[in-house]
């Protein structure tokens, strides 16, 4: 029986009622370096890892106890040095509660795993970029339009179930096209980048900042009433007054419009309304802000 053990290219093991490993074929003492002829035995502690020896405390000997084997369970053993090394066992039980042990060689198993983990954490990594490719402005940072509209659906929802009031801010930047033709679109680009930044500066983080599309931005808040809205707005409005970049004095103008327990709408009326009164704005001489 010895001589059939020790053909196999596994590893085996019989396990005493005490726990302690009296025997083990030839593929465990050139794999892990442990000799057994040599001992009187050598309990499980020492074979395997902490872990792996509380695993087979609380779960493995109480599942034989239960039905007399175990199959499939993934340990990691000790060598005579202290090397980790991943095996799978399979356990039988018998009547005089010794337990024999197979033990098969799973390094490319783990090698397996890690590399599932691996490309998993690539694909994540990969739907994190696609789903910023789909929701974020790549110029701004900001959230696009269609992301806009989603999020704006969930906040008049929750504000209307709440019974907050909410404000919505259009800002367009003044004579943005100027910008560009005398400057360059560099330039616009960093004009969009610093307006964007201003908007977003100082803002909590359930308000929606966006880019509408091109020059237009949107800020949506949440439980704020129509005057601390247009406070807000002077601020946006005024630091960028003051803000030159480049020789290239920027303004923009700024319309408002807001609703309350008494009057609830949807995200396209609610902007419709925002952007008429930033056209009075711009009509009335640009560099102003204006409420519906």
């Amino acid at each position: 029986m010895t001589i059939l053990l020790d053909s196999f290219h596994s590893g085996y093991l019989i396990v005493s009622a005490k726990r302690d490993a009296y025997y083990c074929n030839n593929f465990i003492e050139q794999k892990l370096g442990w000799n057994l002829s040599k001992k009187a035995g050598i309990n499980l502690d020492n074979l395997f890892t902490k872990a792996s020896s509380i695993f087979i405390d609380s779960y493995v000997y109480p599942l034989l106890i239960n039905q007399n084997h175990v199959e499939e369970i993934q340990l990691t053993m000790l060598t005579f040095s202290g090397e980790r090394f991943p095996v799978v066992a399979n356990i039988k039980l018998s009547e005089d509660m010794e337990t024999f042990w197979s033990l098969f060689i799973c390094i490319n198993r783990n090698k397996l795993f890690e590399e599932l983990i691996q490309a998993r954490v690539r694909l994540e990594e990969q739907s994190k970029a696609l789903l910023e490719l789909a929701t974020i402005d790549p110029l701004t940072g900001l959230l696009n339009r269609r992301e806009l509209n989603n999020r704006a659906d969930i906040m008049l929802l929750q504000t209307e179930r709440l019974n907050l009031e909410l404000a919505m801010l259009v800002i367009d930047i003044d004579h943005f096209k100027r910008v560009n033709d005398t400057f360059g679109h560099t330039t616009g680009d960093k004009v969009l980048k610093h307006v964007s930044k201003t908007i977003s500066n100082g803002r909590r983080s359930e308000d929606i900042v966006a880019r509408f599309g091109g020059e237009e931005f949107v800020l949506l808040m949440s439980n704020i009433n129509k005057i601390d809205a247009s406070k807000i707005a002077e601020i946006i409005r005024t630091s960028i007054q003051n803000t030159s970049m480049e020789k290239v004095n920027i303004t923009v103008s700024i319309g408002i419009a807001s609703v309350n327990k008494d009057n609830r709408e949807g995200f396209d009326s609610l902007f419709s309304r925002a952007d008429a009164a930033l056209l009075d704005a711009k009509r009335s001489g640009r560099n102003k802000v204006v409420s519906s």
